[in-house]
């Protein structure tokens, strides 16, 4: 399993591909999404200096080797030119993301809806309906197939609500997020491994 310090070069890395490829008009929710994830995945800046910590005492070749790779791509992210991410509004991309799980659920409930009403209309005819007629049973049939349709359909309204609802929940950080957010955090980032390298640098100067 790869350190937590190759995974965030190794994301960084992809998100520098992705600024230098892409231009204003050209950020999808496909695109925006890995910057945002960024952030989200790695903002919490404490399980990487734990680590390094640790690998610091295990392999601290390996660490000034890994910290000087961040380094590079954090320098190389923050001399982009990243204008044109500054004007994307992300609430909107998150949200015409989410207008397809929305649609699909609001169509399964409008014919939930309509078979509830078509059930509900011949379950209220059967109570005029004397028990013994031929009437009822062929009503009583209708009755008890347009509940199971309804049944199904109900069932089918719920789990599309539930995909809706868990796909806004998985990417909710694309609505929330702001480019002044990744820079900062590229900042600290890039902190973190430059005192890794000063601190290694300097416990191999007091070796003997």
């Amino acid at each position: 399993m790869a350190y937590m310090i190759q995974q965030i070069t190794q994301r960084l890395q992809e998100l520098n591909t992705l600024l230098i490829a892409c231009q204003q008009e050209d950020f999808s929710f496909g695109q925006v999404l890995p910057l945002s994830l960024f952030y989200r995945d790695f903002n919490d800046t404490n399980s990487l200096v734990g680590e390094a910590t640790e690998l610091a005492k295990e392999n601290p070749k390996e660490l000034l080797q890994l910290s000087s790779s961040l380094i590079s791509e954090s320098d190389k992210y923050l001399s982009l030119d990243k204008d044109g991410l500054q004007t994307v509004d992300f609430k909107a991309v998150f949200e015409e993301h989410l207008k397809p799980f929305e649609h699909r659920y609001e169509e399964a409930k409008a014919t939930a809806t309509k078979l509830w009403q078509t059930y509900s209309a011949i379950s209220n005819r059967l109570d005029f309906v004397p028990l013994d007629s031929e009437e009822y049973t062929k009503l009583s049939a209708e009755c008890d197939t347009k509940k199971s349709e309804y049944d199904m359909a109900h069932a089918q309204t719920g789990q599309l609500y539930k995909e809706w609802q868990q796909e806004r929940d998985r990417y909710f950080c694309v609505y929330c997020f702001k480019p002044m957010f990744l820079d900062v955090l590229v900042e600290r980032l890039r902190g973190i491994a430059g005192s890794i390298i000063a601190d290694i640098n300097h416990m191999q100067e007091d070796k003997p």
